[in-house]
């Protein structure tokens, strides 16, 4: 199940962004990732003892709703395994990957690249 979530250097980005929606899981300080036991947002807490872990899915929804970034992962390659994303609202953008889970990470990646040069 952990790999659900995004990893905590995308956290941190993702709160520097603005997030603050419900998540079933958080962030230490230290990187660690909690138990699944409650829905935390940051607005809940005076003080911010841990980092908010939202599910890639969640991710994926607050860029396209707050941005209008609507991605989709696909095979680029009928020869090998390579998949590739496609950013709608900034034309196509590929990057090769071996998994599904690479190339989420790689599109995560680069749609925290493009909010933050806006």
């Amino acid at each position: 199940m952990n790999k659900e979530f995004i990893p905590y250097e995308q956290a941190l980005a993702l709160k520097e962004l603005g997030f603050d929606e419900p998540c079933v899981s958080s962030y230490s300080k230290q990187g660690q990732l909690s138990d699944l036991a409650d829905c935390y947002t940051i607005s809940n807490y005076k003080e911010q003892l841990f980092y908010l872990a939202p599910l890639y899915q969640q991710a994926f929804k607050w860029f396209r709703e707050k941005y209008g970034l609507v991605i989709v992962i696909k095979p680029i390659s009928d020869i090998k395994l390579e998949l590739g994303y496609n950013l709608t609202k900034n034309g196509l953008i590929m990057k090769a990957c071996t998994t599904y889970e690479e190339a989420e990470l790689a599109c995560l990646i680069k749609l925290i690249e493009i909010v933050k040069n806006k």
